[in-house]
């Protein structure tokens, strides 16, 4: 195995992942993934799926956040019944 990986996340540089013993020390590039700057993890897949999910939560967080919501120029959808 290497000693230092480049881990991107949706063609976004998330950051660097380096070798420190038997783990690897995460060392966050993108904003979005400061959160995670020194975490640890025991390899670079373990690592890669957890920056993913965080990747993941925060397209579906900016997605909820673009949608209409409704208010009172825009009542709910209701069903007539």
């Amino acid at each position: 195995m290497f000693d230092s990986y480049v881990i991107e996340i949706d063609d976004v540089e998330a950051g660097l992942l380096i070798r420190d013993g038997e783990s690897y020390a995460f060392h966050a590039v993108a904003q979005r993934f400061r959160a995670f700057e020194g975490a640890r993890f025991p390899d670079p897949w373990t690592a890669e799926r957890a920056l993913r999910r965080q990747g993941e939560r925060a397209t579906r967080a900016r997605e909820r956040a673009r949608s209409p919501r409704p208010g009172p120029d825009r009542p709910h959808d209701r069903k007539a019944g």
